[in-house]
């Protein structure tokens, strides 16, 4: 791994410039991308789909239309963001150095993630999505908690010789940085909410060419809204993890710890070199 050779060039980056390079980081690893979105969402989707079944009836939304079923996949979804994102996080963090990041490798660093984010990220996180209140403060003061616990990987408490705790990173990350990260996830939720509703519609719209039933129709519409919101959040799984670098750029200088980190191991690498010509002169046996 070469830590001063990244695919992406490590630079600071306006939010514009961020939402431009995700794009071409999508088209880049299309392929792998998708299937790392697709093995975090789709059991969530699935588990969602048993979960809100009562809400889909041809009855209930006759009655009350798809908005409770709406409200309630929006609160789910929500919870779930950091778990189901997590497999393309880590694609993504080991894509930033690697030609083609190993399967094997991203599932070990999944697993060895998954007890703080089952903390973290579904228990404690589960408080405080239901009373929807605490949601700036998830995007913001937490907006990358995600990427400590998976790409970081302090301890879950602090120690003399562990570092930092899982915590105190996050807080230490973030802290001064709470306008402009309110500011970015306003942006994200707008151009989200229009990504939303132009998906939902053109495939409620397709839908309608498509079946005549009504009741059908309206089925398949709350499961189209499922589909683009979770379509939108794989777009943005992209878009916070670049963020997340840009955040680390601009306040710890990290394209500087790349290059010295890198130098120091060639140093290391060199000196041991050096070790083994003096112990086998001329470099043989």
């Amino acid at each position: 791994m070469q830590l001063d050779r990244t695919r992406i060039v490590i630079r600071e980056r306006e939010f514009s410039d961020v939402l431009d390079l995700s794009l071409q980081v999508i088209r880049r690893y299309a392929g792998p991308l998708a299937i790392a979105l697709l093995v975090g969402i789709a059991p969530l989707f699935a588990l969602n789909c048993y979960l809100l079944s009562g809400l889909v009836d041809p009855h209930t939304l006759d009655s009350e239309g798809p908005w409770p079923f709406v409200w309630m996949v929006l609160i789910l979804v929500v919870w779930e963001i950091p778990l189901a994102t997590a497999p393309a996080t880590l694609f993504l963090g080991r894509a930033l150095f690697e030609n083609q990041p190993s399967v094997g490798k991203v599932a070990m660093d999944f697993l060895k993630s998954l007890p703080q984010l089952i903390i973290y990220q579904v228990l404690f996180r589960a408080l405080l999505v239901a009373p929807v209140l605490p949601w700036p403060w998830l995007f913001t003061q937490r907006a990358y908690l995600n990427e400590v616990i998976l790409l970081e990987r302090n301890p879950m408490f602090r120690g003399r010789k562990r570092g930092p705790s899982t915590g105190s990173r996050c807080q230490a990350l973030h802290w001064g940085w709470g306008g402009d990260l309110f500011a970015r996830w306003l942006g994200a939720i707008a151009m989200g909410a229009v990504m939303v509703g132009l998906s939902w519609s053109i495939l409620a719209k397709g839908n309608e060419a498509l079946v005549s039933e009504l009741e059908w129709q309206s089925l398949w519409e709350t499961r189209f809204f499922h589909l683009a919101l979770w379509g939108a959040i794989g777009f943005f799984t992209v878009v916070r993890f670049l963020s997340y670098l840009d955040l680390r750029i601009r306040r710890e200088g990290w394209e500087v710890e790349l290059i010295l980190r890198a130098e120091a191991a060639r140093l290391d690498r060199d000196a041991g070199l050096g070790q083994s010509a003096v112990r086998r002169p001329g470099g043989t046996p």
